[in-house]
């Protein structure tokens, strides 16, 4: 009778776990599945901004030592110190005596000369009518053509040592050759100079403009100095030089040309601007940063760096398609801005990219998207 009843039961348990399996298995299936969530936003094209920054040194557009072309005492000084002289100007004296009696003797050589080749000339023309009627020699008159020819090269010769005289006397006085901004002295009055000193008396500089001269990697110049219509965008580069503590100089500044071969150990080129310097507040040898900016055409698509995935050398971006799927795009990067990197190919106007999420994704993936912003 025990045995019975405990057989009984036995079946009645397992009766019911069978039914409380197919209860648990058909609220499993009754229950909705649970889809990835990720963050995506819609891709619109913008315009792009691309700054850089680079060390630059200023360097005056002309540069004039100025040095004696002949020796003497320095008698005066003719300017004032730091002040702006014009081309031409009178700026120092050397003691012009010994060049004038140096005129004086050319000139008394000169005179000379020209009175031995009159006398010597007369005499040829009279001995020339002696040889027609055979009253001298041939010998004679050939002599008396020589000796003229002779006083002739004479004078020549004393005119081209006036000449040489007179322009020592001019250069006696110092002048600037260039207009612009002279520095301090050198060489005070009394202080004996050649044209053989390395020491300059003064120096010349023209600062209303100045070159700027700034080097920047040899991969980042075709972006400026390449025109827009030969990159095929309508892009534009405009310059802004900046002093030591980031703020902007008020100059207009024009690119002039960059250099022509890359440094062996930095990979730099050089690129020369010109900056107007109506103030004066650029000054050569002052190291100061050139800043470039590269403003893209309004149709360039930017993404942020958490969206990118790297394999290798490839680059790749989760995108959803209008069925909520998600589909991977194997994308061409381009430049580097504040808000993103630049998409040259892959992607297209409209777009839902994934920013986050992306790691738990794979191809035709249905998912569950939480827009963001729009980019625009």
């Amino acid at each position: 009778m025990r045995n019975k009843i405990g057989v009984t039961l036995v079946m009645i348990i397992g009766v019911m776990m069978i039914n409380g399996c197919r209860q648990n298995e058909e609220a499993a299936a009754s229950q909705p599945v649970s889809l990835p969530l990720v963050s995506v936003e819609t891709l619109l094209p913008q315009a792009v901004t691309i700054e850089s920054t680079w060390p630059a040194r200023i360097n005056a557009l002309q540069t004039a030592q100025i040095r004696p072309q002949v020796g003497g005492i320095v008698t005066a000084r003719l300017f004032s110190q730091g002040s702006e002289v014009v081309a031409g100007q009178p700026l120092f004296q050397i003691d012009p005596a010994p060049f004038k009696a140096d005129v004086e003797m050319a000139e008394a050589v000169l005179a000379r000369s020209e009175a031995a080749y009159r006398q010597l000339n007369l005499r040829a023309q009279r001995l020339k009518k002696l040889e027609k009627n055979g009253a001298i020699s041939q010998q004679d008159y050939d002599d008396a053509q020589a000796n003229a020819a002779q006083a002739a090269a004479s004078i020549a010769e004393a005119k081209a040592s006036l000449t040489r005289k007179k322009l020592d006397l001019a250069y006696s006085t110092i002048r600037a050759p260039i207009s612009g901004r002279i520095d301090q002295q050198f060489i005070t009055e009394g202080a004996l100079v050649s044209a053989a000193d390395s020491q300059a008396m003064a120096t010349v500089q023209q600062t209303g403009r100045v070159y700027v001269d700034a080097r920047l990697p040899a991969a980042e110049l075709r972006n400026v100095v390449t025109p827009s219509s030969l990159r095929g965008d309508h892009s534009t580069t405009h310059f802004v030089l900046l002093d030591e503590n980031g703020r902007p100089f008020d100059v207009n500044i024009k690119l002039l040309f960059s250099g022509t071969s890359v440094n062996d150990a930095t990979g730099d080129v050089v690129l020369r601007a010109e900056a107007e310097n109506p103030q004066r507040e650029l000054m050569p040898g002052m190291y100061s940063r050139l800043k470039i900016v590269h403003q893209l055409d309004d149709n360039q698509i930017v993404i942020p760096e958490q969206a990118i995935q790297r394999e290798e050398d490839r680059s790749f971006v989760w995108v959803i398609d209008e069925q909520n799927k998600a589909e991977r795009k194997q994308i061409q990067l381009g430049a580097q801005t504040t808000l993103g990197q630049v998409v040259e190919n892959g992607l297209q106007e409209g777009q839902k990219l994934v920013i986050e999420g992306q790691d738990k994704l794979h191809e035709g993936m249905e998912v569950r998207a939480n827009s963001l912003k729009t980019k625009a």
